[in-house]
Formats: structure tokens, sequence, C-alpha cells
């Protein structure tokens, strides 16, 4: 009894740490891919800011990785890059459109 009661603590404690291995990697996998949506906002955001309008497409772009970006727990100052940037119009600066030819 003693021999079945050691095997089955042995082998809880080898799926506890298999299951602790998988988690942290899972959150590594979580962290790694909300830094990269993190980086694309951030570009996003210097671009469009440089430009001075966010076109209805890059407006998409932008909710589109937002949204995952939440989801996986990111907020912070991102929520503030993404208001500044749909506060831009989606249609460029008079002087910048050119004339039709």
């Amino acid at each position: 009894m003693e021999f079945v009661f050691g095997l089955v603590v042995s082998a809880l404690g080898v799926g506890y740490r298999f299951l602790y291995k998988k988690i942290k990697q899972q959150d590594a996998v979580k962290d790694g891919m909300q830094a990269l949506l993190r980086a694309q906002i951030i570009e996003d955001y210097h671009h469009y800011m440089e430009k001075g309008y966010l076109p209805i497409y890059a407006h998409e772009n932008v909710s589109g990785l937002f949204t995952p970006y939440t989801d996986l727990g990111g907020n912070g100052a991102i929520q503030k890059l993404i208001d500044s940037l749909y506060d831009l119009p989606t249609e460029p600066p008079k002087e910048e459109k050119q004339p039709k030819k």
C-alpha cells in the first residue's frame, strides 16, 4: 500500500512539474504576443501622427491590433495612443492631395 501511495505522489509531482512548465511557456507566448502587438501599435501611432491623418483601412488595422492586445491584458498608455489616432481625420490635409491629371 505504501508503494502505491509513493507512486501516486511521485506521479502527481511529475504531473505538477509538467503542468507548471506548460503554464510558464503559455505565459511567455502571451507576453511575447502582447509585446509584438504593442510595438506595432506604437509604430503605427508614430507613422500616422506624422502623416496627420488615419485612413479608414489603417483605422481598421489598428483596431484589429488593439482588440487582441487588450484581450491579452494590455492597456495602459496604449489606450491613449489609440484615442489620439482615432481623433485624426481620415483624409489627408488639402495641401497633400495631388491633383489628378
